[in-house]
């Protein structure tokens, strides 16, 4: 944890004494992943893998999690239910392996493997699930200008993670965050300025009117249509992803 600011290491070694003492011995695991410092709006998300998951281990964390406003709640896992989970929830569990510190015990994740056939049946499934719902929430987002904003922001925002496993899947090293877009485009064939308008819309940089919006939309709606069918036509990998 050297990495993390000294208030963020303080307050996450609290954390993990407290749930050791509301659970002595049940506790195997706790990991922090993704944005781990304090400032995060949503709270520091954990891990949490345990022997036993009972009414009386989340009626203590139900108490105890008053004192930890600056937490989200945990994934609970049992160790035997995390190192079978691989095949159900690929692209979940490599976006943890992405960015994580153990806070308290073992490493677990290290053990657990992704297959490069069940990440890229996830993918597909995610990508079709968050174009759906993005023509369906756009009809409730037309009346204001606000809202086509948040609608578009929010909808990139949901495919970053999908990006960076469809470049795992044809084997490319995910980018840093600020060439995502352009290398993701490139190789899929894609046209990146309409997710750069869309990220500029999110960062403050550029406003747009409500015409201008709806063009982008339309933009942004074709170049997703163009991924499905490109992912369509992806060879079926083999073997396992390594973060």
């Amino acid at each position: 944890m050297d990495e993390l600011d000294k208030k963020t290491q303080r307050r996450l070694i609290s954390y993990a004494d407290a749930l050791n003492r509301a659970a002595p011995g049940n506790i195997i695991s706790i990991i922090a992943y993704g944005d781990v410092t304090l400032s995060r709006p949503a709270g520091i998300q954990t891990l949490i893998v345990v022997e036993r998951i009972g009414s009386e281990f989340l009626l203590q964390y139900s108490r105890l999690k008053r004192r930890f406003p600056g937490f989200a709640p945990p994934l609970f896992f049992t160790l035997d239910i995390l190192r079978s989970s691989g095949d159900v929830f690929p692209v979940e569990i490599l976006n943890i392996k992405d960015s994580y510190v153990v806070v308290y015990g073992e490493d677990v994740l290290q053990e657990i493997k992704v297959r490069l056939e069940d990440l890229r049946t996830e993918v597909e499934q995610q990508v079709k699930r968050q174009f759906l719902k993005l023509l369906d929430e756009f009809l409730y987002s037309l009346e204001r200008k606000a809202d086509l904003e948040q609608l578009l922001t929010s909808s990139l925002i949901a495919f970053v993670p999908l990006f960076r496993n469809i470049l795992r899947l044809i084997k490319k090293e995910c980018p840093v965050e600020g060439t995502l877009f352009k290398e993701f485009c490139e190789e899929l064939g894609l046209n990146d300025s309409v997710f750069f308008k869309i990220w500029d819309i999110k960062m403050g940089r550029k406003r747009f009117t409500k015409k201008e919006l709806l063009n982008i939309f339309d933009s942004y709606t074709g170049e997703i249509e163009k991924l499905i069918a490109r992912l369509e036509s992806l060879n079926s990998a083999r073997g396992y992803c390594i973060p």
